[in-house]
């Protein structure tokens, strides 16, 4: 049973992360990019150059003189962007696998699947409603107060979920709900003033489209551990 598991996670993680890679390369990468130049500087002279031909001054703020390393725009930003992922998805995958072992249920392609979804809402759509997903150059409070609620947000709407849909008790659905909603009534943290240096379209754009790349990763995830799982398991 241990080798399935192993073998499903890594099959599913690898199918998920490279697929979603690909996705995430057409469309979250771009504006990430486009982030950056305004993070930069880049975009900002530009923006200024062409104010200044109508009368208007345009003020920006450079780049940070030390910056974090980053890989390079191109081939090297891809393979990293794509080993992460698959990595995420080998980890996410044997959890999934693990919560429907723990919660007894047959474990095939549409169990998988309805699983990745309660995943999707557990780790991007509950966390995402207080955090959505910034671009570079976005004001954010102190990063590790915003770890603390997101693993509360994720924590409790997983739980949650669980008294929701695998228990019959009236008190546990209850106690469920109200785990799902205490992350959003204690409030994410946020800054004392927002100061971004993209502009407001190209930051919702991005946290839309996040949101809907990580749908996906989580659909694919769940069909995939579930399938291979329910293969393996018959094979073996």
């Amino acid at each position: 049973m241990l080798k399935t598991l192993i073998l499903s996670a890594a099959a599913a993680g690898v199918a998920a992360g490279l697929f979603t890679a690909v996705v995430q390369q057409a469309t979250t990468t771009p504006i990430i990019i486009e982030a950056e130049r305004y993070e930069s500087g880049a975009a900002g002279h530009d923006h200024a150059a062409a104010a200044d031909a109508v009368g208007v001054t345009v003020s920006t703020h450079g780049a940070a003189e030390v910056e974090a390393w980053a890989p390079a725009d191109g081939i090297e930003r891809t393979l990293y962007t794509s080993l992460a992922t698959t990595v995420l998805g080998v980890g996410f995958a044997l959890a999934l696998l693990g919560a429907m072992m723990l919660a007894g249920v047959k474990i095939d392609a549409r169990m998988g699947l309805a699983f990745g979804v309660a995943g999707f809402i557990c780790v991007g759509l509950a966390p995402g409603m207080g955090l959505p997903p910034e671009i570079p150059g976005s004001g954010a409070a102190a990063l590790e107060v915003r770890q603390i609620w997101w693993f509360f947000a994720a924590g409790a709407t997983a739980l949650g979920i669980a008294g929701l849909l695998l228990t019959s008790s009236l008190g546990l659905q209850i106690a469920g709900v109200i785990l799902i909603a205490a992350p959003h009534i204690v409030g994410a943290p946020h800054p004392h003033e927002y100061v971004s240096t993209a502009p407001a379209e190209l930051a919702g754009h991005f946290a839309a489209t996040s949101l809907a790349v990580t749908a996906i990763f989580w659909a694919v995830l769940g069909f995939a551990s579930g399938g291979f799982y329910e293969r393996l398991s018959r094979s073996g």
